[in-house]
């Protein structure tokens, strides 16, 4: 249900039929299950996964599998391809690596899937995107630091499964990678904090820089303070916010929605 920015919210069992232990960790708005299209997955340990839209048309009461996760995993993030796409994923040491999805076989929803990047021991995936030249990478840090990268400064790799490259330059002082986007010149940035803190700041105000800087300050943070997620605004989502202004009251709210790794 819709409710004002500084509402809880609806506890998400009440709505879908979870499992002990599980968790909600992308939410994916699909307008019709084409052939040809895919639902591309991506876990914290590197494994990917190509399975057909089509396959999850028709739902049971309590969902269906769509991968199979080793132990210790989880799955992050879920993109929605259609055919000769690229990816780029990121890990929580700045690295990234960029890939056609026609790398990644189809696969059936009960597969595990397979190596989409080979990580270092303390590393783990924290972001994966499709790649857009007419947009720019948003790299943002655990620390406040982010910047804006042109996708054209990573190699499209001949095959997936590589170490990548560096994306953003990591230091105690900048904290790990908290994330990536895609973003164009027009959206917004919302920055939110373990503690619960929002921001919001606009793209055109984030400088770009090569793959390997550190970025600068986009969130002035307390020392026990760290960004765990962020998000872009599209225009046309600020333009549904403006909508829902209500001058004529006494109290008005806005209404912002937040969103929260070759084993073959």
């Amino acid at each position: 249900p819709e409710a004002s920015r500084t509402a809880k919210g609806t506890y998400l069992a009440n709505v879908l039929q979870l499992a002990d232990g599980e968790k909600v960790t992308t939410i994916i708005s699909i307008d019709a299950f084409n052939e040809g299209e895919h639902l591309t997955m991506v876990t914290k340990l590197g494994v990917i996964k190509r399975t057909a839209l089509k396959e999850f048309e028709y739902q049971r009461k309590g969902g269906k599998i769509a991968i199979t996760l080793d132990e210790g995993d989880e799955l992050l993030f879920v993109v929605h391809t259609r055919g000769g796409e690229n990816i780029l994923i990121a890990t929580a040491n700045g690295a990234a690596t960029r890939f056609d999805e026609e790398t990644v076989r189809v696969m059936g929803r009960t597969a595990r899937g397979v190596r989409g990047m080979r990580l270092s021991p303390d590393d783990v995936v924290v972001g994966a995107v499709l790649v857009d030249e007419d947009k720019m990478l948003m790299t943002v840090t655990e620390r406040g630091f982010g910047k804006r990268t042109d996708f054209s400064e990573f190699r499209q790799m001949k095959n997936r499964g590589g170490s990548g490259v560096i994306c953003h330059n990591i230091s105690e002082k900048t904290g790990k990678l908290a994330g990536i986007c895609a973003v164009e010149e027009q959206d917004d940035l919302m920055l939110i904090t373990d503690q619960g803190t929002i921001i919001r700041t606009p793209v055109a105000g984030i400088n770009t820089y090569s793959r390997s800087a550190s970025g600068v300050i986009v969130m002035r943070l307390d020392d026990d303070q760290k960004i765990v997620n962020f998000t872009k605004v599209s225009p046309d989502e600020k333009k549904d916010e403006e909508t829902q202004e209500t001058p004529n009251e006494e109290t008005a709210e806005i209404v912002v929605p937040v969103l929260e790794e070759d084993k073959e």
